[in-house]
């Protein structure tokens, strides 16, 4: 990557760099190099910045580790395409429709319900138009259960509350 690009877009004050993979290349492997390299290079011109990385092959990895200022500790992380599918269909084996329900979490759709169409099918639609947001709870949460937090959002403000992150004191 051009030095020149990196400054202006301000690679030197950004809290992180994420780098995607297309998805529907030809070459996985090729496409892989090609982001690793970019990494490189962007780690080069700001060797302090957070990388997240999309690679397509899990094998790919490992170059990654070839890199000096590349950090697990500092946040610097992988997101491995072939990695997650295989786990949602392992997932899928223990709870069946797993992938179908993260599927639907993370990709919305619009949809249209129908008189014709069957009920359960209609409520289907309706759950895949649900959009999906990461939001600090109120003060009035602290010390509850998950589970009584998850029945709070859910009675009471009409939400699914999928999961919870404590932050430390500091």
């Amino acid at each position: 990557m051009n030095p020149i690009d990196l400054q202006r877009v301000k690679v030197h004050e950004a809290d992180a760099c994420l780098v995607l993979a297309n998805k529907y290349c030809q070459d996985p492997d090729a496409e892989d190099a090609a982001n690793i390299m970019r990494v490189i290079s962007i780690k080069n011109y700001s060797d302090d910045i957070r990388v997240i990385i999309q690679l397509m092959q899990y094998h790919n990895k490992a170059y990654l580790l070839n890199i000096p200022s590349w950090d697990w500790k500092q946040g610097d992380d992988v997101i491995c395409l072939a990695e997650l599918k295989l786990g949602f269909i392992a997932q899928s084996c223990l709870a069946p429709g797993f992938s179908t329900m993260m599927a639907n979490l993370f990709a919305m759709r619009s949809f249209k319900t129908s008189p014709d169409t069957q009920a359960w099918q209609n409520d289907y639609l309706q759950g895949t138009g649900c959009e999906m947001y990461t939001e600090t709870l109120a003060p009035s949460f602290t010390g509850m259960t998950f589970p009584q937090a998850s029945e709070l959002c859910f009675t009471k403000l009409k939400l699914l509350l999928l999961a919870i992150e404590i932050k430390g004191e500091d």
